[in-house]
């Protein structure tokens, strides 16, 4: 550990825990639904209209909508009321999702059975507002549903407001950074505004106060690119940043620009040494605080998977099964759901860790206990779907809908047989749902989409458990 108890015990002492009112019948139920997702075979994403009883002023409005020609970088969703999602293009194109607005579409003669649902794009930023080079972070102002910021590779930051009325999200200001930006996170907890800690290919970590406009603090420690940034979910000054150089620092911006110290994988608690922390063997591109803003989970390009006491500085040496392919720098996506507060593996349960992995040819959402480290989820989609589908490449992002349940939404880069046209070739726009069965109308009509183990693939598992949790000895 590298990271002094004493300073963090410090910074947390006085800092009010805000208290949530916990319906333990609503946890499990949102618990069961995220273990029971699959593919929706039944959505598609569009800047078309699929009723055809639209009026021609909405339908030549939606025609001026350019979509995401050169795949889809990431995905932001709304999580006040979980009505509004955002998608950044490679190619900065920026467009909107209103959840709520679902059409069903004519059944098709290869889609016999299954209900046919459209998600069409409520707007687009305009051309002359959106960055010059790909998006590549979105974050939702958890105060207000209608604000959302991005990040682009043109370094730039910029603070979008979303207007049900209009088909275009407005410019409300753009922070010219003078860095390539990977990624960005708003706090949650902020008293008076959410303000937004940004990392990028500067080793310096920027904090943007909205109302203003220019940058209110600096942050220095790290040696070498910033890849990954997530403020604490509990405490307003608390922030987490993941360097390219393996290394993950804890931050109290109350303290000043320097840190509070850094994790080490292997280390043993002593007093902060700051320079020598090393968390993971290759960039740190993923960061995700659990709820109880006491635990931190760790995503690196050496494909591991850690979870860290905070307080402590401690690994708390859960092991996951190295099944996630995690080798571009950019923002690696992971999404933590609440447990149904069960202590069993069973449909209650206890937090579960959601990532999305897979090559092109996989595409798939893994679900792991976030306790134990055990693999308890592995969907994919149909082959039906890829068939169709030749033009979607890997995931290259996972969000959940707030104020709801069961629901994730993932983004693909452009595959190897992309038509130019789109970037997935029949008008989805690079943006799959996956939900609970549960939730699906004809599920006895749908395929089954989960990848199920063998009896000698979970014998497999448990053998490869066991060896990794106790020390291995040399002869």
């Amino acid at each position: 550990m590298n990271i002094s108890p004493l300073l963090l015990h410090r910074s947390l002492v006085g800092q009010s825990v805000p208290s949530k009112d916990v319906n333990d019948l609503s946890r499990a139920f949102t618990a069961f639904l995220y273990r029971d997702i699959e593919y929706d075979l039944t959505t598609r994403f569009s800047l078309l209209s699929s009723s055809s009883s639209s009026s021609s002023s909405s339908s030549s409005s939606k025609k001026k909508l350019k979509g995401h020609r050169k795949g889809v970088n990431c995905l932001g969703a709304d999580v006040t009321d979980g009505r509004w999602m955002a998608s950044g293009g490679a190619d900065g194109s920026i467009l909107v999702w209103d959840l709520e607005r679902e059409e069903e579409e004519e059944e098709q003669q290869e889609d016999r059975g299954h209900k046919r649902i459209t998600i069409t794009a409520a707007g687009a930023v305009a051309e002359k507002d959106r960055p010059d080079h790909g998006v590549s972070s979105i974050r939702f102002n958890p105060h207000n549903s209608s604000l959302f910021s991005t990040t682009s590779y043109s370094s730039t930051l910029s603070l979008f407001s979303i207007t049900p009325s209009s088909s275009s999200p407005f410019l409300l200001q753009t922070y010219p950074l003078s860095t390539h930006l990977y990624t960005h996170s708003t706090s949650s907890v902020s008293t008076t505004t959410a303000q937004i800690a940004v990392a990028g290919s500067s080793p310096h970590i920027r904090l943007i106060d909205p109302r203003t406009s220019s940058t209110s603090q600096t942050l220095f420690g790290h040696i070498s690119s910033v890849l990954s940034i997530a403020w604490s979910p509990i405490y307003a000054s608390i922030l987490a940043s993941g360097g390219q150089d393996g290394s993950v620092r804890i931050w109290d911006i109350r303290y000043g620009a320097t840190c509070l110290g850094s994790f080490d994988a292997d280390g043993l608690p002593r007093a902060a040494n700051r320079g020598a922390g090393r968390a993971h063997d290759g960039g740190v591109n993923g960061l995700v605080w659990c709820e109880d803003g006491r635990r931190i989970v760790s995503a690196g390009m050496d494909g591991k998977i850690r979870v860290w006491e905070v307080e402590r500085g401690m690994n708390t040496g859960v092991v996951f099964p190295p099944v996630v392919r995690n080798r571009y720098q950019a923002e690696f996506s992971m999404v933590i759901t609440e447990g149904g507060g069960g202590d069993d593996g069973g449909s209650g349960g206890g937090e579960m860790l959601w990532v999305a992995g897979g090559e092109e040819q996989q595409q798939q959402v893994l679900g792991f206990e976030l306790e134990s480290g055990r693999m308890v989820k592995r969907v994919g989609v149909p082959m039906v779907e890829k068939k169709k589908m030749r033009g979607r490449g890997r995931i290259t992002g996972l969000v959940k809908r707030g104020a709801g349940g069961g629901e994730f939404f993932t983004c693909h880069a452009l595959g190897d047989n992309y038509n130019t046209k789109g970037s997935a070739g029949d008008g989805r726009e690079g943006i799959a749902r996956w939900r609970a069965r549960w939730l699906s109308e004809g599920d006895d009509d749908q395929d089954e989409v989960e990848v199920e183990k063998t009896e000698k693939q979970r014998r497999l598992a448990d053998i490869f458990e066991k060896a990794t949790r106790g020390p291995v000895r040399y002869a």
